[in-house]
């Protein structure tokens, strides 16, 4: 199956954003946190929504290819390929768990529950699971279901917040920390990936280079380029001029607009045309092949500095860390490869593991009808 270049520039750029964005944040003074406030949101495509978007179309592709590689195969089945993609959803889940750990230790205890993107990511993708087998359609569906009952039971959970009811635990469990990836909200980033993905493996099935060019400007690209310019005008007109507020129904479409059509922009560029962009551009490539690897580690930044600097200041301090540290992964790169990558070693672990699942099951099976023939003697 083909890799698509496109879409590792918009992972590398939605993760060098998230790590440019959170230095802001950690470091800035009170006084000129406007600056974040004002990038974040001009950005706010190529964060955590962007992630998730782009982790959907990910695990679709590689969830496909799986598929496809155990109905061609004797030995690799259906129920591998479910239980490597659950692991992995597990995995994750557990990192986002031991994360939220140390924010219990740095917030409190509501540190422990928090919708960071980590953990939304895990969480909708054992949610997506079900929905593979469903249409494209039905999918699109579910997303604006999604967005429009999250604003729904946010307006009607929120006057419950912080309090010892049944309704204050939902709130918590729902809407800890609304202005992070709410699961009610974000879900429908990384399932809408997911149709992303399937638009994108039928491409790769096409051999004739003619042909899927053909398949990827009108399936894709034009789809994808006219539907991204209709999301954004609506977010606009239905809610401006706040149409920017992340936690309302018009907002997560205006952003979803603006990230299909970037995404398909760079698969026209990168995968269509062969566009090479210069080299100093080639970074985006490093922080996409260590995505998971950067977005964890990135958060040791937060203790080089107070949050002290101006509007000014700021930049004299984030260029050359933001310089070193692309040269500190492209050295890893050239030195120890995928061995250096989180999502390498997750997916390693959960074939391992899927594997001796197998191997139990069988052996179980084998236990048991052994069982019965000597019964039957």
């Amino acid at each position: 199956m083909i890799r698509f270049k496109g879409i590792d520039i918009f992972r590398g750029l939605c993760i060098f954003y998230m790590t440019f964005g959170h230095m802001l944040h950690w470091w800035l003074s009170k006084t000129d946190f406007w600056l974040y406030e004002f990038l974040w949101n001009i950005g706010a495509p190529i964060g955590g929504g962007g992630f998730l978007l782009v982790s959907g179309l990910s695990a679709s592709l590689s969830y496909r290819k799986q598929i496809a590689k155990a109905q061609n195969s004797n030995e690799y089945d259906i129920k591998r390929a479910r239980n490597e993609y659950l692991l992995r959803a597990v995995e994750i889940f557990i990192i986002s768990t031991i994360w939220n750990t140390f924010g219990y230790l740095y917030l409190g205890l509501p540190g422990i529950w928090l919708w960071f993107v980590l953990q939304t990511i895990s969480v909708s993708l054992l949610m997506a699971w079900p929905l593979f087998k469903t249409t494209k359609s039905f999918r699109l569906l579910i997303c604006f279901c999604f967005w429009i009952g999250n604003e729904i039971i946010l307006g009607l959970l929120s006057p419950h917040s912080g309090e010892e009811n049944v309704l204050g635990v939902f709130y918590f469990i729902l809407y800890n920390s609304p202005e992070q990836n709410v699961i009610l909200g974000y879900f429908p980033f990384l399932l809408l990936g997911t149709i992303l993905g399937d638009i994108l493996f039928e491409a790769s099935n096409i051999k004739d280079p003619t042909a899927q060019s053909i398949f990827l400007k009108a399936k894709f690209i034009k789809t994808n380029g006219f539907s991204g310019l209709v999301l954004i005008l609506l977010g606009i007109f239905l809610n401006y001029p706040a149409f920017m507020n992340k936690e309302t129904f018009s907002s997560h479409m205006f952003i979803v607009g603006i990230e299909l059509i970037i995404i398909s922009f760079l698969i026209y560029l990168k995968d269509l045309k062969n566009y090479r962009f210069r080299k100093k551009f080639t970074f985006f490539e490093y922080y996409s092949y260590y995505s998971f690897t950067i977005f964890l580690l990135h958060h040791l930044l937060f203790f080089l500095f107070q949050p002290q600097f101006n509007a000014l200041e700021i930049w004299l301090y984030i260029v050359p860390i933001m310089s070193l540290w692309t040269i500190l992964f492209r050295f890893i790169y050239k030195k120890v490869g995928k061995y250096a990558s989180v999502k390498f070693i997750f997916n390693k672990i959960a074939v391992n593991l899927a594997k001796k699942m197998e191997t139990i099951s069988l052996g179980n099976l084998r236990k048991l009808k052994s069982i019965k023939k000597i019964e039957f003697v």
